[in-house]
């Protein structure tokens, strides 16, 4: 009977491999379903999820085996919002400040990364990132000519072993998503082709562990390679591909190794569907090793949804392994089979966990989730989206056209991020005010110059996205027939008829321009701040504390005539044409009024403010009577007299652009706005009143657009004045980069 012995800790132990076999086969009964149901992985990504957080590891939650855990976690719970997995990232990386460990140039180091850079996105949260970034500039700036043989002096400040090829590359990546900043992505393409090139077997197609392996043979004579080793490899390569570039000159060798990492891998899938430890001496021990299995299963689906791999040909692997890793599941949520922290194949039984084994079956099982989900909607749209922009564009609206013939019906209608393998609010509306539903709208963060897909699902049975009409707008005839909108960053109002009457009916005050109220986020104002009254003082959650007058405000308009500024009254008549998670817009009504020599013009705008945006579109349209054009400016205060500017910047060479940035108001802060034309001006002007225009000439009917927005300081990570200017900027770009959109 021959005996299998391995060396741990500079000590032997020997046993019979009947027995082994015995224990792999485990007796306890599996407490997560492997059927291929929705509700049942959801369930059990729960399940494990949930076990793990009540069972922490006895080490540093910054300890790469938790960035493993991390990546799992945030996958699912991008997935699903609605659970746990979110909040335990918020809360862990809240009390670790968003820092790393201080070995800055060890890639281990570098794992809690992944979630870091994912909720700086997803929250929009610069914290999440800040850290991360210091200490990755630092080792791009300062990189390390080491060797990459392994124990020679700092050859692990350079990635010498496969398992650095998961912990640091893709937080290189997604720095250069959220940056826009490339050379992130080229210091990674650089360093990982070097590694591959060093441990990577062609004749084989698997990785080496480290250099060390190159002379050290299995039990059975055969190369050494290890099954969590090409685990981390192959399950790192769909978190480098999910945000590089679709034009990244090097995306192809990525693609290409997925390819031929995953063929490799499935020669050495065991019976038990596991991947056992030793790729090429599955005695070495004889038993299933979750870890590997799963980090090997995600990179195998990964490519599958995404194309690369063939769906015929991977998924009897898949199934087989997914069954053998619920099988490890207990009825608790303990994921069971996972070598503890190692280097090579060793010893294991049925009642090893660990965190990264968790992380594994998280992303494994969402990955499985997101193809459940597309094959029970064979009939489904799929929305293509692109982003032209080498930068990040957080919270974008996508729009597509909903036809007559579709259903309409929002109860059964849902939009699933496939990258993030969720539902997401959707809006369905009436744009052109016909009284027919013409418009889907959602939105998404997008990566720089990356492809995204969406599907449209009709009569689903996944649940709804949590939403609420975050976008609301309405008029406000208990107070002097203000009209008022807001989202979840912004709000404001103008005024109407009412307010110009003289005291004690109204307060005199004429004015068509647009007042800012300052606002923390999250937190609907409108209604709280009529029924409340006293506004102009900070209460918890927020203030008005913008001056208006008779000027242009925070955006407005102008009809120039013989350089002099003729400006409307009041609001005629307003409207709300819709509200909802997405989008809010609504109509005003200027009536016509004289700019001399004989000619009256008269304004109908339409305002649009999206969730998650700083600045609202307005689409002008002058009724023009006694002359074919007219000179129009839009302008926004820009003195000192009302508002008291520390810096004004104004920028005509790419579309216009002005912004302004008031100086401190005591305990209430600092105020920005601005205001964007996507056209470049024919020229500029200034009124009396502190005004500064951005001028073109417009034809009778013809529509115009503009931009306007604001930002408090204390409400957002934008504090100062070049901050403020640098987000208008970016606003611009992407303006004029529309997302490029394709149903299929």
């Amino acid at each position: 009977m021959r005996f299998f012995a391995f060396s741990k800790n500079g000590w032997k132990k020997y046993f019979l491999l009947p027995v082994l076999s015995m224990l792999s086969a485990g007796t306890s009964v599996s407490g997560a379903s492997a059927d291929w149901n929705e509700k049942t992985i959801r369930d059990n990504l729960q399940l494990v999820a949930e076990w793990q957080a009540k069972h922490p590891k006895k080490r540093s939650p910054l300890h790469w085996t938790y960035g493993a855990f991390y990546s799992g976690l945030v996958q699912y719970g991008l997935s699903v919002p609605e659970g746990p997995g979110l909040p335990l990232l918020r809360k862990a990386g809240e009390e670790q400040g968003w820092k790393t460990l201080n070995r800055h140039y060890h890639a281990d180091d570098h794992a809690v990364g992944h979630a870091w850079m994912e909720m700086a996105m997803e929250d929009g949260n610069p914290a999440a990132a800040e850290k991360i970034r210091a200490v990755l500039d630092k080792v791009m700036n300062r990189p390390s000519s080491a060797s990459l043989q392994f124990l020679t002096p700092g050859c692990q400040d350079r990635w010498s072993w496969s398992d650095a090829l998961f912990m640091s590359p893709p937080v290189f990546v997604k720095l250069a998503a959220y940056t826009g900043d490339r050379r992130y992505l080229e210091f990674m393409d650089r360093e990982y082709k070097l590694t591959c090139d060093y441990l990577f077997d062609r004749e084989e197609g698997l990785f080496f562990r480290d250099s060390r392996y190159f002379t050290v043979p299995a039990a059975n004579g055969k190369k050494m390679f290890w099954s969590r080793g090409n685990g981390w490899v192959i399950a790192g390569l769909p978190l480098i591909l999910q945000d590089m570039p679709a034009d990244w000159p090097s995306r192809p060798f990525y693609e290409d190794l997925l390819k031929r990492l995953a063929a490799a891998l499935k020669k050495c899938q065991s019976p038990d569907g596991s991947w056992h430890a030793s790729l090429l001496d599955p005695d070495e021990p004889p038993l299933k090793e979750m870890s590997g299995t799963l980090f090997i299963m995600y990179g195998m689906l990964w490519g599958v949804n995404q194309g690369y791999l063939d769906a015929d040909e991977y998924l009897p692997s898949i199934c087989k392994a997914w069954k053998a890793a619920c099988d490890a599941v207990s009825k608790e949520g303990a994921l069971g089979w996972v070598q503890p922290i190692a280097d090579k194949p060793g010893h294991y039984s049925g009642k090893d966990t660990e965190v990264y084994g968790a992380g594994a079956y998280l992303m494994a099982g969402s990955e499985l989730r997101k193809y459940v989900i597309d094959r029970d909607h064979p009939q489904k749209k799929t929305v293509t989206v692109t982003n032209p922009l080498g930068r990040f564009r957080p919270a974008e609206t996508v729009s597509v056209p909903w036809p007559s013939g579709g259903s309409g019906d929002a109860a059964g209608l849902r939009v699933f991020d496939v990258r993030h393998g969720r539902v997401i609010p959707h809006q369905l509306a009436d744009t052109d005010g016909d009284g027919t539903t013409d418009t889907l709208l959602f939105q998404s963060n997008f990566r720089p110059g990356t492809v995204r897909d969406f599907w449209i699902l009709e009569n689903s049975c996944l649940g709804e996205a949590p939403s609420a009409d975050v976008c609301f707008s309405r008029p406000v005839p208990e107070r002097l027939d203000d009209f008022a909108w807001e989202n979840d960053l912004t709000a404001h109002r103008i005024y109407g008829p009412a307010v110009a009457r003289p005291a004690p009916e109204g307060e005199g005050l004429v004015s068509s321009g647009t007042d800012v109220w300052s606002k923390r986020a999250g937190t609907p104002v409108i209604n709280e701040f009529y029924k409340r009254g006293d506004y102009h003082r900070d209460h918890g959650r927020g203030l008005d504390m913008y001056n208006v007058g008779p000027g242009r405000g925070c955006g407005g308009i102008a009809v120039f005539r013989d350089g002099k500024p003729h400006v409307s009254g009041n609001w005629a008549s307003a409207r709300t044409l819709y509200n909802g998670p997405v989008q809010t817009a609504f109509e005003v009504v200027y009536a016509p009024w004289d700019i001399g020599g004989g000619v009256r013009v008269a304004e109908t705008r339409r305002v649009t403010l999206d969730a998650g945006n700083r600045f609202s579109k307005v689409r002008s349209v002058l009724n023009v009577r006694g002359a074919e054009t007219v000179k129009a400016g839009v302008g926004m205060d820009t003195g000192k007299r009302r508002n008291d500017y520390e810096a004004v910047m104004e920028d005509r060479e790419s579309g216009g652009l002005m912004t302004a940035w008031s100086r401190p108001r005591k305990d209430d802060g600092c105020l920005g706005t601005a205001v964007i034309v996507p056209w470049v001006p024919e020229g500029r002007a200034v009124d009396a009143e502190g005004c500064t225009y951005l001028l073109r000439k417009v034809a009778n009917g013809e529509p115009f657009e503009w931009y306007m927005g604001a930002v408090w300081d204390k409400a957002s990570p934008i504090r100062s004045a070049a901050g403020w200017e640098a987000e208008a900027r970016r606003v611009r770009e992407c303006i004029g980069h529309p997302l490029q959109v394709r149903v299929r």
